[in-house]
């Protein structure tokens, strides 16, 4: 109400930052370059469908400047399938029992399904551990994903984006 959004508006940053402790390699640098948007949602649209539509459409916008990439330039192939597969961290770890850590799950189903997003991040598993972190002030931990796709290049699999339905 403060800065007069309606349903369906909301705000986009560009945050430019110097993370000097970062520990670099291959997909991580001390330069960071994050983007984030949030919009304004209506009680009845709090649900996984909304989420899940979400994730289509930013997917899908992913997929779009993959191809305007390619054709731009010769040498980027594409590697996206056309739909991504959605899976919940419990699921992910019912999936794999004998993988103890997510990040090894992650990557076993970024590499089986081409891209991949995995929803309910932060709460504890049946097999007492997290996931991955999530704050609780800010994140919905039902209501939550992580776009992560199989990078061949580099044989890992890489989060493209983190997103969610905030808290109420």
């Amino acid at each position: 109400d403060k800065y007069g959004f309606s349903v369906g508006e909301g705000l986009y940053t560009d945050m430019n930052a110097i993370r000097r402790d970062e520990e670099t390699d291959n997909i991580h640098s001390i330069f960071v370059d994050q983007w984030d948007w949030e919009k304004i949602i209506t009680k009845e649209d709090r649900n996984i469908e909304t989420l899940k539509e979400t994730v289509r459409t930013v997917y899908k916008v992913l997929r779009k400047t993959e191809k305007y990439m390619s054709i731009k330039y010769d040498y980027i192939q594409e590697i996206l399938p056309k739909d991504i597969f959605f899976i919940t961290t419990q699921e992910l770890e019912d999936v794999f029992p004998d993988v103890s850590s997510p990040k090894e799950r992650e990557y076993y189903i970024a590499k089986a399904k081409g891209a991949v997003c995995i929803m309910q991040i932060g709460d504890v598993l049946e097999n007492g551990e997290r996931h991955d972190g999530r704050a609780p002030d800010y994140d919905d931990w039902s209501l939550n994903a992580d776009i992560v796709v199989y990078y061949p290049v580099l044989d890992i699999a890489l989060e493209l984006s983190s997103m969610g339905i905030r808290v109420d």
